[in-house]
């Protein structure tokens, strides 16, 4: 764990960007290009010469990932006290700098303490900040940082988490423990509750269950302005249900919850930080299983919607559960703006590998507002489409809509529009980013990257969310 002390000056290294310019400051195997690292005796204690490359190129995302990169090197050492200098240069605004250093750092010291019986110590260090005494409210921005990292790692620990540890009662009971630290309203709806709606949809994923579904709201208000509504893909396990995964991706399957963990560290983290937005989060919790009353390749369910689905593939069973989610989230929660968040396709990765998460919308003034916070976070998205002629290819002959069609990634957009109607919506398909193989980010090398999170926290910074 990473902690910041503002007033202490002894550090064992010292971590110092420097440019391609400054590479003979250091030793003539130095270049300084981009993430370049080499470590060198400097007056008493060690620095870490941490390359950025021409300084007419650097940004606040590349700080963020290179000194998440300097400090995956240190945790190869028992340093306990490491000093971050300010990067000579008046390029990047100094308050922005310190953040994405504090990011990246903080993003990339984290570790999932597994079930190991006997686990290695893990080593708390300290931070010692060098040329940045003249930000004002520096400890509110680092308290701020703090409880948004924290709460990424939250959702990276329930992603890691086994299936027999994390199935829906469990994951319920830590949300509810999670809301009550930091000020969240939560509630938990039952088999009963959850049947009496009439979410069949959700209720067929969940029939081969030994675990019941549970239908989880968390709401958050602390504005006048308009309700965001976030829904989370919570498929705590997914064999593909009698549409059965291959062996190789089954290992994988407790990941499938990642769109349900992305919401949950949102509300906590606009909840610690006391943000002035209102925000409701839903999650259709269950697991999808084959069983002898599990759901099967042709059956027809009706939604809460009413609208009738033909059930062509059990492993495309996430929109089945993210319809009715959305349709409670709309008709009960009364919002008026939803994102979902949701690893729903494999096509996603075989389209753009785990560079690019591929968004969809049906209103170009909230997805600008979403875009413009990705800008800033440096996230990757790719606007995909939606153009109504992909309707035809999820058209049944048997019931209002089949549950898969040609051109994965975006028929099953499709499918979910249909359930949104004119609510301004957009959806991430997080299905390759959430985990990303290959690693995109230094800080996301060896653990879930907490995608989408930063971002959609930095929306509701800007101006309020508007209504369109």
């Amino acid at each position: 764990m990473i902690k910041i002390a503002l007033n202490s000056e002894k550090a064992e290294i010292e971590i110092c960007g420097m440019f391609e310019k400054e590479k003979n400051k250091i030793e003539p195997l130095f270049y300084g290009k981009e993430g370049e690292i080499c470590i060198i005796p400097f007056e008493n204690k060690l620095r870490l010469a941490l390359g950025l490359g021409d300084e007419k190129t650097l940004t606040i995302h590349k700080i963020r990932n290179w000194y998440a990169k300097a400090i995956k090197e240190i945790k190869k050492y028992p340093i306990k006290t490491v000093m971050v200098t300010a990067i000579e240069t008046e390029k990047i605004n100094k308050k922005l700098m310190l953040q994405a250093m504090l990011e990246g750092l903080y993003l990339a010291d984290y570790n999932y303490k597994g079930y190991h019986t006997n686990s290695k110590e893990k080593i708390n260090r300290e931070i010692i900040l060098n040329g940045f005494d003249d930000i004002e409210e520096k400890q509110t921005m680092i308290n701020q940082i703090e409880n948004l990292i924290e709460s990424i790692n939250e959702a990276r620990d329930m992603i890691l988490e086994p299936a027999n540890f994390l199935f829906a009662q469990t994951l319920a009971d830590r949300v509810k423990q999670i809301a009550k630290e930091s000020g969240l309203e939560c509630e938990v709806l039952e088999e009963k509750e959850i049947q009496e709606l009439g979410m069949n949809a959700f209720l067929a994923v969940a029939k081969g269950s030994a675990h019941p579904p549970k239908l989880i709201v968390l709401r958050y208000f602390n504005s006048n302005g308009p309700i965001l509504g976030l829904v989370g893909k919570g498929i705590t396990y997914d064999t593909g249900g009698y549409c059965l995964k291959p062996g190789s991706s089954l290992q994988n399957a407790k990941g499938d919850m990642a769109g349900a963990a992305t919401a949950i560290a949102i509300m906590r983290a606009l909840a610690k930080n006391h943000c002035t937005v209102n925000i409701v989060a839903v999650i259709a919790c269950c697991d999808n299983v084959i069983a002898g009353n599990a759901y099967l390749p042709g059956d027809v369910v009706t939604s809460m919607s009413k609208k009738t689905i033909e059930i062509l593939n059990t492993d495309a069973e996430g929109r089945l559960t993210l319809a009715d989610a959305l349709t409670y989230i709309i008709e009960v929660e009364k919002i008026d703006q939803v994102i979902d968040i949701a690893t729903l396709t494999g096509m996603a990765g075989r389209t753009f590998g785990s560079l690019y998460t591929p968004a969809f919308t049906n209103n170009d003034t909230f997805f600008m507002q979403f875009m413009q916070a990705a800008e800033k976070t440096g996230e990757d998205y790719w606007r995909m489409p939606c153009d109504p002629r992909y309707h035809s290819y999820i058209e049944s002959k048997v019931a209002d809509i089949k549950n898969t069609g040609e051109a994965g990634t975006i028929t099953a957009a499709m499918f979910l529009k249909d359930f949104v109607k004119d609510t301004p919506w957009i959806h991430l398909d997080i299905a390759a980013t959430a985990q990303q193989r290959p690693a995109v980010f230094e800080y996301a090398t060896d653990c879930p990257s907490g995608v989408a999170i930063r971002t959609i926290y930095e929306m509701v910074q800007q101006e309020p969310i508007l209504k369109a």
